[in-house]
């Protein structure tokens, strides 16, 4: 199935690349506000706290939302659980491996085991993705929607 835009017309390949790397920031920068909001809190500034946390929020609920919207990002349910295997699939065989073996010949030894942890966090998730994906697909078959 072809994702519907979200928009009338048709987006440049440059605006959509350039779509994709906002968005990859403004949900980095609303990330890293709120762990600079637990660290405030954690630093008994809870006025700074919800300085970081207020602008997170903007971050992700008016910039990061919009430009979703733009890009086409969420498809069907189908069609986002897919996109959602295939980034965990990506992150289990090649980045988190690839990124453990250098941490470990750079003797970063904690780096290399968080690595690994997260590579199976994400294999959980993967499981998880294809679980629901297969119960959507039955069903959908059993109320004669695909």
């Amino acid at each position: 199935m072809a994702m519907k835009p979200s928009i009338p017309h048709a987006i440049s390949a440059r605006s959509r690349k350039n779509l994709l790397t906002a968005m990859k920031d403004e949900a980095f920068t609303c990330v890293k506000f709120k762990l600079f909001a637990k660290a405030a809190r954690r630093h008994g500034h809870a006025e700074l706290a919800d300085l970081f946390d207020r602008t997170a929020d903007h971050e992700y609920l008016d910039h990061l939302a919009m430009i979703a919207t733009l890009a086409g990002l969420t498809g069907t349910d189908e069609q986002n659980l897919s996109q959602a295997i295939e980034g965990e699939s990506f992150e289990i065989d090649q980045l988190y491996p690839v990124f453990a073996r250098q941490a470990l010949e750079d003797g970063d030894l904690e780096v290399a085991e968080r690595f690994s942890q997260i590579r199976h966090n994400e294999a959980v998730h993967r499981v998880e993705f294809e679980e629901a994906l297969a119960f959507l697909q039955t069903h959908d078959l059993m109320l004669g929607k695909a």
